[in-house]
């Protein structure tokens, strides 16, 4: 019976040989100038103007409005979509268990339901 180490040797002479001699890799140099990294590195112009950064622009993003002070920016800013001057919590943004309960602000409508004859769970109109 031949062992695993006669087996694994077995196995690695059969494997193809590389083309050429494995060098170390330029990505573990400590030379910058293989790796294109640190201070005085090459710099090119990735723009497709010319121009450089000069064409860059911000990042595509808003500030928050709930977080951005309207007179520190001089603009108006979202206030409460609807709900303010409500005092406490709006009762439909509540569960319906607790609609009724104190501390509540009224701030749904009087729920009329379906007309009989519209109700479309009776399947016929009638």
């Amino acid at each position: 019976m031949t062992s695993k180490a006669e087996i694994i040797e077995e196995r690695k002479a059969n494997l193809p040989l590389p083309d050429q001699p494995p060098v170390a890799s330029d990505w573990n140099s400590a030379d910058s100038r293989t790796v294109n990294v640190g201070a005085g590195g090459r710099q090119e112009d990735l723009s497709h103007s010319g121009l450089g950064s000069d064409t860059l622009r911000e990042p595509a993003t808003a500030t928050s409005d709930v977080r951005a002070d309207g007179d520190a920016l001089k603009t108006n800013t979202a206030i409460g979509g609807g709900r303010v001057g409500v005092d406490g919590i709006p009762d439909d943004a509540v569960a319906r268990e607790a609609k009724g309960k104190a501390g509540l602000a009224q701030t749904t409508g009087k729920d009329y339901g379906y007309p009989s004859k519209n109700d479309p769970s009776s399947g016929v109109k009638q």
